[in-house]
C-alpha cells in the first residue's frame, strides 16, 4: 500500500470540489503567504475554466502538465478548460495540473499553505423568473472537499 501524500490528498478533494464549480460559481485557491500565487476557476453553463498565476520561471513545466500559455492579454495567466458536464477524469485532470503548477513550479511545500475564496454569483433578472423565486447566489460559498481552510474564516 503506498501513502497519501498531503498533495495528493489536496488534489483528491480539489477533483470532488470542482464537481460544484457550475454555472455562476468562482473558486480561488491561494497562498496563504503570496496570494500572488494562485489558481482560480470560473463555471459557466458549459464550461469550467480554470486559470494558474504565471510562474517567473519554468514554463516547461506548466506546459508539460497541459497548461495553455499566457496569450500576452493582461493577466498574464495560463489557462485549460473542460466542457460541462464533465466527468470524473477531467476534473482529476485539471486538479493534477493545479497541484503542479501549486507545488512544482511556484514551489509550495504543502497544501497547508492554502486557502481558499469560493462565491455563487446571483442569477441575473430576467422576465422569465419571477424576482422572488431569483437566485441570489452565495457568499461565501464552503466548499469543504478541498480540506484547506476559507480565507473568509
Amino acid at each position: 500500500m503506498t501513502e497519501v501524500t498531503d498533495w495528493e490528498a489536496f488534489g483528491g478533494g480539489l477533483t470532488e470540489a470542482l464537481r460544484e464549480v457550475s454555472d455562476r460559481v468562482f473558486l480561488v485557491v491561494f497562498s496563504r503567504a503570496d496570494p500572488r500565487v494562485f489558481v482560480q476557476f470560473a463555471g459557466g453553463e458549459h464550461e469550467l475554466h480554470a486559470e494558474a498565476a504565471a510562474p517567473s520561471a519554468d514554463p516547461g513545466r506548466m506546459a508539460a502538465a497541459g497548461w495553455k500559455p499566457p496569450t500576452g492579454i493582461d493577466p498574464p495567466n495560463w489557462t485549460c478548460s473542460s466542457p460541462l458536464p464533465a466527468l470524473t477524469v477531467e476534473y482529476a485532470a485539471i486538479a493534477a495540473r493545479c497541484v503542479v503548477a501549486l507545488r512544482d513550479v511556484h514551489g509550495l511545500p504543502g497544501p497547508d499553505e492554502l486557502v481558499y475564496k469560493a462565491w455563487r454569483d446571483a442569477e441575473w433578472p430576467s422576465g422569465a423568473v419571477p424576482s422572488a423565486e431569483r437566485d441570489l447566489g452565495e457568499n461565501p460559498l464552503v466548499l469543504s472537499w478541498l480540506g484547506i481552510p476559507s480565507a473568509t474564516g
